[in-house]
């Protein structure tokens, strides 16, 4: 049984030599859709009164916190509300292993989930644009969570994608919460390659 214990972490150590890991953390990273946002606020402002949407607004969790993570959990208008995290990638990235740590807390209804896409420049006749490519992955926050843990619980979402050893690009990752109540909070988001 030693030997078998010997051989594979000699094995994990060989090859987390070559491994780069890469950390960035959600409170620096990520940030609320401000086109969303500014129309939401104007919507729910219109509705209620511009005290009580003051007032929502400013009691609500949405943003960077202490400990590095970035929150979300809206008071109004959840379904129009998202929020975005984005990570440089460089030529040095071929394949890589996406994992996005979080927590999520008293999740109730559908649609709390991140799609993930690839934004990167490109020559347009003599003209450099900014073009954003889909990479078909996204996750639900309620696949990767717990529905009969009302308490916060530690989430982590994994997945291979390909930067191609492109310089220049970015991954985007485009987010929300349920349409009902709850909060997800991205902690971490790892690159490994």
């Amino acid at each position: 049984m030693k030997t078998k214990l010997a051989i594979i972490a000699s094995l994990f150590a060989a090859n987390s030599a070559y491994a780069t890991v890469e950390l960035y953390s959600g409170a620096n990273n990520c940030a609320l859709d401000s086109k969303l946002e500014a129309a939401a606020f104007t919507k729910h402002a219109n509705a209620v009164g511009n005290l009580e949407a003051l007032t929502q607004k400013h009691s609500e969790q949405a943003g960077a916190t202490g400990n590095g993570y970035f929150i979300f959990n809206p008071a109004y208008l959840r379904t129009d509300r998202y929020f975005n995290c984005s990570v440089p990638l460089n030529a040095n990235i071929g394949q890589f292993t996406l994992t996005v740590h979080g927590t999520t807390k008293g999740l109730t209804g559908t649609n709390a989930f991140c799609s993930i896409s690839r934004i990167r420049k490109v020559s347009d006749g003599g003209i450099d644009k900014w073009f954003k490519f889909k990479t078909g992955k996204a996750f639900y926050w309620t696949d990767i969570s717990d529905p009969n843990v009302a308490e916060e619980q530690f989430v982590s979402y994994t997945t291979m994608l390909d930067n191609n050893y492109e310089s220049g690009a970015v991954l985007d990752l485009k987010c929300r919460t349920t349409w009902d109540k709850g909060s997800v909070a991205v902690g971490q988001i790892e690159l490994s390659y």
